[in-house]
């Protein structure tokens, strides 16, 4: 089984840096699982690794789509079972970096990724029918419409009931699952003390302002905005209401702000219950690093 690192952690929490240290450290490449660092363009605002970090060490996944390109997970696991078997094959150590867990857990888990395409209209009602009920109801209502495709998804996860029962009500059949490398891990996580982490999140915004990232926004609201996978991200959204005029400066900021220490909330809420995760700080995690690939 292929050894792998993987890096998670809330934004602005120190991961691409402590990767970068990790690589050198381990003779590794990374690989980013991070769902708005492939877009090629959005530099500021995604707080993508500098062309000079990527030249310290090979970063794989980083700028590969243009701005108004759909991504999937699947696209994401594909991708990254490539990179990760050229880098073992050359005798490196992977490291997978990001924030994004169902990335992550899709690369580490098994989960059903090639799906049959969601019937949106079938979608709306399904929303509207676990907001009239609960979560129990409709997967009970899964396993009773397709007893084979309950048997493949989390019937705790809200969304992958809702995605299952958006195939089962469409009556097609799911393709078989395809097989995957499976990885050992050891998943590091960095964490912080909320103040000090909520700290690191103003500056970090403040930052973007100061490097830019309004030129960034406004070339994606010029590209299509919101109705962009990209345009629909933390980071960029918050900036669209200013740049028509129809907020001032100060409050998309504070806007921004506000939803990345939500977005912060979700991804450690999301880690520490989806993931096994090691939680450490950078300046122990080479020490885990090797015991575990020595071991």
């Amino acid at each position: 089984m292929t050894k792998i690192v993987v890096i998670v952690g809330p934004t602005a929490s120190g991961k691409s840096a402590l990767g970068i240290d990790l690589a050198q450290r381990f003779n590794g490449e990374i690989i980013s699982a991070d769902s708005m660092q492939i877009y090629q363009q959005l530099d500021i605002g995604t707080a993508k690794v500098s062309a000079a970090e990527q030249a310290l060490v090979p970063h794989h996944l980083v700028d590969v789509v243009p701005m108004t390109a759909n991504y999937s997970v699947a696209d994401f696991v594909q991708a990254a079972d490539l990179a990760i078997a050229d880098i073992v094959a050359r005798g490196k150590l992977p490291i997978v970096v990001g924030g994004t867990g169902f990335y992550v857990k899709a690369l580490l888990g098994d989960l059903d990724l090639d799906w049959p395409a969601s019937d949106a209209k079938i979608a709306a009602q399904l929303q509207q029918d676990l907001a009239a009920s609960d979560l129990a109801t409709q997967a009970q209502r899964l396993v009773e419409l397709s007893p084979e495709i309950a048997k493949r998804v989390d019937l705790q996860n809200p969304q992958r009931v809702l995605r299952a029962l958006n195939v089962a009500l469409q009556d097609v059949d799911l393709p078989p699952k395809a097989p995957r490398p499976t990885y050992e891990a050891l998943t590091l996580g960095l964490d912080w003390p909320r103040d000090v982490l909520y700290d690191r999140i103003n500056q970090r915004v403040d930052q973007m302002v100061s490097a830019g990232v309004l030129t960034e926004a406004q070339a994606l609201l010029d590209a299509g905005g919101l109705a962009l996978q990209a345009g629909q991200a933390i980071g960029y959204k918050e900036w669209f209401a200013y740049l028509q005029g129809t907020s001032d400066l100060q409050t998309a900021t504070d806007l921004l702000k506000r939803n990345s220490r939500r977005y912060a909330k979700r991804q450690l809420t999301y880690f520490k219950h989806q993931l096994d995760v090691t939680w450490t700080t950078a300046n122990d995690a080479a020490n885990l690093v090797d015991v575990y690939i020595k071991s």
